[in-house]
């Protein structure tokens, strides 16, 4: 299987967690996309056709697998929790599956935030809005503070409610800096129990390689 990469993206990292806690790393080829600074506004028109072909919406990560192309990091850990997990990670049907979903609802609405402020944060001083940039800031502070109520339904089992949002208190801690923790020091105390985790620690966040 093939696997559409960047060191920078969240939602890459939520998936190369997975595919490290499934213990199916061997089973992929990572290839490594470069993006300019302006691929928050502008289209990059320097992307590889194999890339583009994978996904037409020119976002990672993007997996191709045999008989399935899927560009949508939900999707891609959905299938590899069904196809090698045994839905070890998330489960198939029940209360168990929409409690889950329900976290991860949330901590993909942080990621999500991270990326927009971090788009509008690359445009120049006079161009961007910094009361978008506030707005996106007040959501993260809003739903990290919102998770530390699903907290008692975190298991033994290091499952993708828990990778989603182990991987958006990563990205701020890296890309923002700590204030998050003030919004929620509870989940910031569980993030710290889990951020030594083989598989937190392999996929730590860098710089994405520009063109």
């Amino acid at each position: 299987m093939r696997l559409y990469v960047t060191p920078a993206s969240p939602w890459v990292r939520r998936v190369r967690v997975t595919i490290l806690e499934l213990g199916i790393e061997d089973r992929f080829e990572f290839v490594q996309t470069r993006w300019p600074h302006s691929w928050g506004t502008q289209t990059v028109a320097s992307l590889a056709p194999d890339f583009l072909a994978a996904t037409p919406v020119a976002r990672i990560p993007a997996l191709v697998a045999p008989g399935v192309t899927l560009t949508d990091s939900n999707a891609i850990c959905d299938y590899l929790n069904a196809e090698f997990g045994a839905f070890r990670l998330l489960a198939r049907e029940g209360t168990a599956r929409w409690q889950a979903l329900a976290t991860i609802a949330i901590a993909s609405g942080i990621i999500e935030a991270q990326i927009m402020r971090r788009a509008e944060l690359l445009r120049g001083e006079k161009e961007r809005s910094t009361d978008f940039i506030a707005k996106m800031r007040d959501r993260q502070f809003r739903c990290f503070a919102a998770l530390e109520a699903h907290l008692p339904a975190f298991g033994g089992t290091f499952d993708l409610a828990q990778i989603t949002t182990a991987v958006a208190c990563g990205y701020d801690e890296w890309r923002y800096g700590p204030d998050w923790r003030n919004a929620a020091p509870k989940l910031a105390a569980w993030y710290d129990s889990v951020a030594d985790r083989p598989s937190l620690k392999a996929t730590a966040p860098a710089e994405t390689p520009q063109h």
